[in-house]
């Protein structure tokens, strides 16, 4: 199976034989950075090698369509439930720039006394399988190729079944994981015996499979009512797993601490924030750091949540991220959505490039506030890590509540989370190894008699049973389906009229949803707006109508409302009636044209506007304007009338009028293209003058209906504008 970027990946083909799919690498993969990287016009000093296909940034047109990635591996959660359609979804994010691709399990997961199989549907989340994990794997080691990127693929090791998903991740070449036994204990109530045992074996077998790890602590931000009383503890959090993987045998590059900026605006974050992350990096010099976006202060707003996102992203620029993992800025009102996947990679690559070489112009203070400040929580979290030792340990400061208290250390107010050392899920089902005990299995943690049955199999104890299923895959059982009413061929098969079909149904989730966003500004409050906003939808025809978002303007005046709605039809592509695109011209074409019979234009920004920037890119030979193919120009300035534009083109004999109009307010730029061709025809000149208006703000469609004769929107350049020149001109002698 191969991978072209303009064909859709096909679900169903990707879904043979996963019996036999075997993965292309294992371990985790850091990407691979470039010093003095040129692209188009610009060198970069923080960035990595490029891609071999993506999607730039909008903006990029302006500077040769380049995609400098940054230094910084970025993360996308996907969770929408549907492991099909997230497929689809980590091509896009891939295209876009992430290689850390990660999956969020399904709701209580963690709680499963084992592995499950099959491929149901899950919520808020993707129910982890073998199939399910394998399907995505195959997905990504086609993807990566299409990119020119490897892609590293993640998930979670915890909860009860931690150990048995540590061998199933390291069979099936998953590259990353979430490990912290403090999460299965803390949030999970999962007895902290059997969470630090099964710890050790899974981190054991992560080891073997060179998997990434990335621990826990950042949920004690997530959790806490006041986020910045935390940080003291979270470095205490981030030390406990750390050394303990250490012990456990794990490299040091190869443990990742979760961070989060525990703070958001309309808090000082920048003063709160920075001196933490300062903290967490100079003790923890040695690890790899995984910056994670804030999420607890997110609230609907995607502008709110996104300026948030780019401060905590101005911290990792300023500090250090190895890993820099990024929230959507839907996820306070939705389960994300295919789109607000790719505009938080966006936002983290657009962040960290405009940032790019910042740490050779300005520096972090050694004195003053932020070195006082990150020297007093560093000390606040020693002095808790000493008040752990002198309880008795971990277990025993975790049964009297030490752990996401909401004082700031070492005030304590009691409200901390307490879990009972004999008590919690799974409890008192850790039993100790008898003197024969063996596991002829490779990775296995803790005591293992071999010797009783070959002292040689010490290196290699899974020789005694010639090899386990980490060497010998096909040792593996896989199992398929579980469930006939519950998995991805009865979905597929429910879609099946979207799927290589001329159908198309708009999504946001899942293929063929049918979900489809409004926003709208309505002149009353709060209130009223919302309700009416939901009634304006419906006589839309949208079903299940939900107001997702709603903010004040001014309590009288109004009120911004988006909504999200169901479309329950389709738009075949067949009943399409699509403009060809616009004919280009070369540059040799139009010059043989311009020399054979000269062609002079007269142009100006019309009205009273001062904008002059786009009309000097479409004329000056310096933007590759039309100037550059011999066309002369007489450039009247801004602010034109429309008359002194007409008499001009009257008086130099010009054969075109060049009309920009970039205020649009009341359809003003519209109302003078009419003027414009009305004063032609007034003035006798409308047979012999081409008219072409331009700005951001102009649809062709509707230029052309008020007379002129092209009308050029957003992202249109000179060689455009001067084929239609030519062609028009062509055209015009055939009429006369």
């Amino acid at each position: 199976m191969e991978l072209k970027p303009n064909d859709k990946l096909n679900i169903r083909e990707l879904l043979k034989d996963l019996d036999k799919y075997r993965p292309k690498r294992r371990g985790w993969t850091w990407r691979e950075k470039e010093k003095d990287l040129k692209m188009g016009h610009f060198t970069y000093q923080d960035c990595a090698k490029p891609l071999e296909q993506s999607v730039p940034l909008p903006s990029a047109k302006y500077f040769g369509d380049i995609d400098p990635q940054p230094d910084s591996v970025i993360t996308t959660e996907i969770a929408s439930g549907r492991f099909e359609d997230d497929i689809r979804r980590m091509r896009m994010a891939a295209w876009h720039g992430a290689d850390h691709l990660m999956v969020i399990r399904t709701a209580g997961q963690s709680h499963f006394d084992g592995l499950i199989e099959g491929t149901p549907q899950g919520i808020g989340g993707i129910p982890i399988t073998r199939k399910q994990v394998r399907a995505q794997r195959k997905a990504l080691d086609l993807i990566e190729e299409e990119v020119g990127r490897p892609l590293n693929y993640h998930s979670y090791i915890s909860g009860v079944a931690g150990p048995e998903i540590s061998v199933m991740f390291a069979e099936e070449g998953v590259n990353g994981a979430h490990q912290d036994p403090q999460y299965n204990v803390l949030y999970r109530n999962i007895n902290m015996v059997r969470s630090y045992v099964d710890a050790a074996e899974a981190k054991k077998i992560m080891v073997w499979a060179d998997i990434a790890q990335i621990d826990g602590a950042h949920n004690a931000n997530a959790t806490a009512r006041e986020a910045w009383k935390v940080m003291p503890e979270l470095l205490v959090q981030h030390a406990i797993n750390s050394i303990f993987s250490v012990k456990v045998g794990m490299k040091k590059e190869n443990i990742c601490l979760s961070t989060v900026p525990p703070t958001a605006p309309p808090a000082p974050c920048m003063k709160l924030d920075l001196p933490y992350a300062v903290a967490l990096r100079d003790l923890f010099r040695d690890y790899k750091m995984r910056a994670q976006m804030n999420t607890k202060y997110i609230e609907s707003s995607t502008r709110e949540a996104t300026v948030t996102h780019v401060l905590n992203l101005m911290i990792s620029r300023l500090t250090r991220a190895d890993i820099q993992s990024t929230i959507t800025p839907d996820e306070g009102r939705n389960v994300p959505w295919h789109i607000y996947n790719m505009e938080a990679v966006d936002t983290a690559k657009q962040a960290f490039v405009g940032m790019d070489d910042l740490m050779s112009m300005v520096q972090l203070k050694e004195d003053g506030y932020l070195h006082e400040r990150s020297r007093e929580i560093k000390e606040r979290a020693v002095l808790f890590m000493e008040e752990v030792l002198e309880t008795g340990g971990y277990f025993q400061a975790v049964e009297e509540g030490f752990f996401v208290d909401s004082g700031y250390y070492p005030e304590r107010n009691g409200d901390g989370i307490s879990r009972k050392i004999d008590g919690g899920i799974g409890a008192g089902n850790i039993f100790e190894r008898d003197k024969d005990y063996l596991a002829p299995v490779t990775a296995h943690y803790g005591y293992n008699n071999l010797e009783q049955y070959d002292p040689a199999a010490k290196e290699n104890p899974s020789t005694l049973i010639g090899g386990c299923t980490l060497e010998d895959p096909d040792k593996i059982i896989y199992i398929d389906e579980l469930d006939e009413t519950d998995n991805v061929h009865v979905r597929l098969e429910e879609q099946k009229d979207l799927m290589d079909t001329s159908k198309l149904k708009p999504e946001m989730e899942w293929r063929g949803d049918g979900i489809v966003m409004l926003n709208m500004f309505i002149p009353a409050s709060r209130r009223v707006a919302e309700y009416a906003a939901i009634e304006f939808a419906k006589k839309m025809n949208l079903k299940e109508v939900e107001v997702i978002h709603k903010e004040v303007m001014q309590t009288a005046e109004g009120t911004r409302v988006e909504l999200k709605g169901r479309v329950d039809f389709t738009v075949d592509i067949n009943d399409l009636v699509i403009p060809p695109e616009p004919e280009i011209m070369s540059d040799d074409q139009i010059r043989e044209s311009i020399e054979a019979q000269p062609l002079k234009i007269v142009a100006g920004t019309v009205g009273e506007d001062e904008h002059s920037v786009g009309l000097r890119e479409i004329i000056d030979i310096k933007h590759g304007g039309i100037e550059k193919y011999g066309i002369e120009c007489e450039y009247l300035g801004t602010s034109v009338s429309i008359e002194k534009l007409v008499d001009a083109a009257i008086e130099l004999n010009a054969n075109a009028i060049l009309a920009s109009t970039i205020i649009s307010h009341d359809e003003i730029h519209y109302k003078n293209m009419k003027k414009l061709h009305e004063i032609c025809v007034e003035k006798g000149v409308r047979d012999r003058l081409i008219l072409v208006a331009g700005g951001t703000q102009v649809t062709p469609e509707l230029a052309v209906k008020q007379g002129i004769d092209a009308g050029f929107g957003r992202g249109t350049k000179g060689v455009h504008v001067a084929t239609f020149l030519v062609n028009r001109r062509e055209e015009m002698a055939h009429e006369n």
